[in-house]
């Protein structure tokens, strides 16, 4: 009887173990699947902050409405640092680890070095943006916003280390 009952209470005990093992990586889950959806509102208020800018550009919107988005845009630039990547892209949150739940393709996490000085990089482009965008006329702020897109969002992280996006 002894050993029955010290059997069970190893099972039990197992049990327990596999419970609290299972729930610590579903809690762990669930942080990454939150650092994902704040990465992703981050860069939605980007993608908003731009939208001001393209409508000026396109002659739909004002310039008080593309300086407004270009400050936006500086402000939330200068956070993108090597502890911002590090907070915002941790290991395991690639596209390979939440299929579609983000587009970060998992070769982002073999060039972290290239990641963390894209922030500064992004940085000084929307610096000369905000100086078009301030002085210049809309074909020449949209002129300045398309070359922003494609020379940094797009040439420092979007082409390499993003999936397109699905429409």
């Amino acid at each position: 009887m002894k050993n029955v009952l010290n059997k069970g209470m190893l099972i039990v005990g197992a049990a327990a173990l596999l419970a609290a093992g299972t729930a610590a990586v579903s809690a762990q889950q669930g942080d990454k699947a939150a650092i994902i959806k704040a990465r992703k509102d981050f860069m939605e208020s980007q993608q908003k902050a731009y939208n001001g800018i393209s409508a000026f550009g396109k002659g739909t919107g004002d310039r008080q409405g593309a300086i407004d988005g270009v400050n936006k845009l500086l402000e939330l630039s200068s956070k993108i640092d090597a502890k911002f990547i590090d907070a915002y892209f941790p290991a395991g949150t690639s596209s390979a680890d939440f299929p579609g739940q983000t587009n970060a393709k998992p070769e982002l996490w073999q060039n972290l070095d290239e990641a963390k000085a894209a922030g500064s990089k992004l940085h000084e482009a929307e610096l000369k943006l905000a100086d078009v965008v301030k002085a210049g006329d809309a074909q020449t702020v949209a002129q300045a916003g398309t070359q922003l897109y494609r020379g940094s969002c797009n040439a420092l992280c979007h082409d390499k280390f993003r999936l397109p996006l699905q429409r």
